[in-house]
């Protein structure tokens, strides 16, 4: 499924659901607020890759303000439109590592991201904007990126950038943590096989794009008294701009359905479930979703009115996940609609006659 910007129409519903095309799935508001201002002292990040402060050694702390700062860069994870001035620290590290790189206590809503040897924009090697692994941080929508694989003869560039036009006053830790496993999703022998294959650039998903394909395309899923297992494909694709998006179409249209969906996926995921009987001009964001990194199953339950109702599956990041990566999604509670008749008085005193 082709997707462009926040504003294109429902493919934009599997965008990472604080984006404008979702003003239900907003936060209240996201703002970084000035705290406090830090006593710390700081030589400050450089303006540019080119004018960088070098990072001697990890562990490393440092801290600044940016407000003072150009808006030199700019990274997509998820939020578009950034113009917040930026700093720019170097590190090469001396062997293969993972590194945190941390902005919790930072007092503004912050931006994090990484390149490796140069600027290469659209393709950071890592970007987080608002991390949910933050602990009590100074201000709401601080960055995390908890582990960034580097490697021995390489230069990284590390920007401290910020949501919208925000800036203030950043602290900047670094330091050595373990590398994770590879994230790795098997089918299980029970799974129904998506059958799309891999995406590319120039895909166009005309099996189940969903309000996103030309035309709509739906992979319909049949009911079942036992759990449903998909087993599919997705990633990013054209420069890092694209995600592949699965919808998957569920009849509910008897009565009122409490449903289970989960998914495991080899990319950071975003799960969903919309109501299609609107039509797809209507529909306006998700009536539940889930989202987590990795390798980490992101599940919701809820209950829906009777209706057609679809279930998206997508990558919730633009970059970084290549379009064979594979996920299992489960559904439990989509069980097979039994339509309710009404019987007359006359046709019930039949029956005993």
């Amino acid at each position: 499924m082709r997707c462009v910007t926040p504003a294109a129409v429902l493919c934009l519903v599997v965008f990472a659901p604080a984006l404008a095309a979702f003003p239900n799935d907003l936060p209240p508001e996201k703002r970084g607020v000035p705290a406090a201002v830090p006593a710390f002292p700081s030589r400050e990040g450089g303006e540019d890759i080119a004018s960088a402060i070098a990072i001697p050694t990890v562990p490393y702390v440092d801290g600044g303000n940016t407000c003072g700062h150009l808006n030199d860069y700019d990274e997509v994870c998820p939020y578009v439109g950034s113009t917040s001035p930026d700093v720019v620290y170097s590190y090469e590290p001396p062997y293969d590592v993972c590194v945190s790189v941390n902005l919790c206590d930072s007092f503004y809503d912050t931006k994090v991201y990484v390149y490796e040897d140069e600027w290469t924009p659209g393709e950071p090697l890592a970007c987080n904007d608002d991390s949910e692994s933050c602990v009590d941080p100074p201000v709401a929508y601080t960055s995390w990126l908890e582990s960034v694989p580097l490697s021995a003869g390489h230069v990284y560039y590390i920007v401290v950038d910020g949501y919208g036009g925000g800036c203030g006053d950043y602290v900047l830790e670094i330091d050595e943590v373990d590398c994770p496993a590879p994230c790795v999703v098997e089918c299980p022998p029970d799974g129904l096989d998506e059958g799309e294959g891999p995406c590319y650039d120039g895909y166009i998903d005309n099996l189940n794009g969903g309000c996103g394909s030309n035309p709509i395309a739906f992979s319909e899923l049949a009911p079942s008294g036992e759990t449903i297992v998909v087993c599919g494909l997705s990633g990013n694709y054209n420069d890092n701009t694209f995600r592949d998006t699965d919808w998957y179409l569920l009849d509910l249209t008897c009565d009122e359905t409490t449903l289970t969906v989960c998914v495991e996926a080899e990319f950071s995921v975003i799960v969903g479930i919309v109501d299609y009987g609107l039509g797809c001009e209507n529909i306006t964001g998700y009536h539940e979703y889930a989202m987590n990194t990795e390798c980490e199953e992101a599940c919701f339950t809820t209950t829906v009115p009777p209706s057609e109702w679809a279930v998206i599956v997508s990558p919730s990041e633009f970059a970084g996940f290549p379009c064979d990566s594979d996920y299992v999604m489960t559904i439990d509670g989509y069980d097979a609609c039994v339509p309710v008749e009404r019987a007359s008085w006359s046709a019930i005193k039949g029956m005993y006659r």
